[in-house]
């Protein structure tokens, strides 16, 4: 009688585990889909996309003309249009660029996120024109990393 009681015993743990695996399975499929859900966007578009999306994810590609070389936290890219870059920072996810990257083609998902505006230190202030003030301080937006691939070295 003890066997059997123990085989029964045995026999739900068994099928309550690949219950439990099967659950796993069907969760994956829905991990995946959030992350394609990233709005692909170019760098020529970025700036004006991103003033209406901050907080959101994208993927954008692009060459990469510049990788930080104190730390690694920061890198460039650019499009077809060589004028149009977009600054690319470290995050929890992704901690430093190698600076091997440059040149390379490569493809980036990550979040929106404003670029904090620069204070002009007071000694500084009396230096600039009254035609070149706020020049330069219209809202700029840089993606924080949360992944980077390698399209084309």
């Amino acid at each position: 009688m003890k066997k059997i009681t123990f085989l029964a015993l045995l026999a739900i743990l068994v099928s309550a585990g690949s219950l439990f695996a099967q659950d796993n399975m069907r969760a994956k499929p829905a991990a995946v889909a959030e992350v394609q859900s990233a709005t692909i966007i170019t760098p020529e578009k970025f700036q004006d996309f991103a003033a209406e999306n901050v907080g959101k994810e994208v993927e954008i590609s692009g060459m990469v003309i510049h990788v930080c070389k104190h730390g690694g936290k920061k890198m460039f890219l650019i499009g077809e249009d060589p004028d149009m870059r977009v600054k690319i920072t470290a995050s929890e996810k992704i901690s430093v660029f190698e600076p091997a990257l440059e040149g390379s083609t490569v493809s980036v998902k990550g979040i929106i996120e404003p670029i904090e505006e620069e204070e002009v230190p007071e000694e500084e202030k009396h230096d600039q024109d009254a035609d070149h003030t706020n020049y330069y301080h219209k809202p700029q937006y840089a993606i924080s990393c949360m992944a980077v691939r390698t399209i084309e070295e």
